[in-house]
């Protein structure tokens, strides 16, 4: 596999600043609209009819209110549950439309290869694409997401610090050295003399990634769910203190393995990715920060190419709604 590292000119955080104005431009139009619903409901008629230039008959309702019967009739304004409600539907809706235009395009690109994707909105959790999402797949490298979540949490409860000793350095370095270059000694350091294997397998099941399995001297297994699952942890920051966190993010948007969904995304977002590669094995997942919103992408392959997979993330990618 040909290494390449591509220079991000736009860190997460640039591209979130341009959603969340796009974002509270929308919600600045939809208050002005609610605001303007609940006057046209409850304001006094005179009030109403002044403003609209036109006359209104008033009668008084059973309750001592007023209600419009003339040129402006009362209008009711749904409950937030019943918006709520409609909204989920409606992402629910766009998520299953975008899976009936790319899954086609997967079959058809993984033709002859094995593979299993899931997508999750970050902003409303719904799932554009899920493609044997729980199919056991050799995890390869992905599974230092899983160590690096027990590394991270050991440092946070203060069982060890920063300087501790690891593999011949440090819990600094070698963590470092495990997400941005994939160094296998230290990662498997770690289980050996710091959190056994079973150990870092109940901290995996206890945030939901159920079918991962470390064992030793055996390949790691994983799920895309898993990994899914995991991602949004760490998104939401929820699995460990919220320093360990952007420090795990800042890792995983400085590794050096680019040619899967980053090189995929391109310019239209920031990546936070782990790949892994063992054998025909082919695996990348991360969090996509993007001018679409946020995303957990994983793709697990055997027998494809990283230009699969890039080309997958594409073909998602440009699926998404604007």
């Amino acid at each position: 596999m040909e290494e390449s590292r591509i220079d991000m000119p736009r860190s997460r955080k640039a591209v979130r600043r341009r959603v969340a104005v796009a974002l509270s431009l929308v919600l600045a139009i939809v208050a002005v609209l609610v605001a303007y619903g609940v006057w046209e409901t409850t304001a006094d008629p005179d009030q109403r009819d002044a403003a609209a230039g036109g006359t209104t008959a008033q009668a008084e309702d059973s309750d001592g209110g007023w209600t419009s019967v003339g040129d402006h009739e009362a209008q009711a304004v749904p409950e937030v549950s019943q918006w709520t409600e409609q909204s989920t539907q409606a992402a629910q809706e766009a998520a299953e439309a975008v899976s009936s235009v790319v899954v086609p395009q997967l079959d058809a690109l993984f033709a002859g290869a094995e593979y299993a994707v899931k997508v999750v909105d970050l902003a409303d959790r719904t799932v554009p694409v899920s493609v044997n999402e729980n199919e056991i797949y050799a995890s390869a490298s992905t599974y230092k997401l899983y160590v690096a979540h027990s590394m991270l949490s050991a440092l946070d409860a203060g069982t060890v610090t920063w300087d501790s000793a690891l593999n011949g350095t440090t819990l600094r370095e070698c963590f470092a050295l495990m997400i941005e270059i994939s160094d296998n000694d230290c990662a498997q350091a770690w289980m050996d003399n710091v959190v056994p294997r079973d150990e870092v397998n109940a901290l995996a099941a206890s945030i939901g990634a159920t079918s991962t399995r470390f064992a030793k001297d055996e390949v790691t297994t994983t799920t895309a769910a898993d990994l899914a699952t995991i991602l949004t942890g760490i998104y939401d920051g929820t699995l460990m203190s919220a320093s360990s966190n952007e420090v795990l993010i800042d890792a995983l948007e400085s590794q050096i393995y680019r040619d899967g969904i980053p090189a995929g995304i391109g310019e239209s977002g920031v990546v936070a990715d782990k790949v892994g590669f063992l054998y025909g094995y082919l695996n990348d997942a991360g969090i996509v920060y993007s001018d679409k919103g946020d995303y957990v992408f994983v793709i697990l392959t055997n027998n494809s190419s990283w230009a699969a997979i890039a080309e997958a993330t594409a073909i998602i990618y440009d699926a998404l709604p604007a």
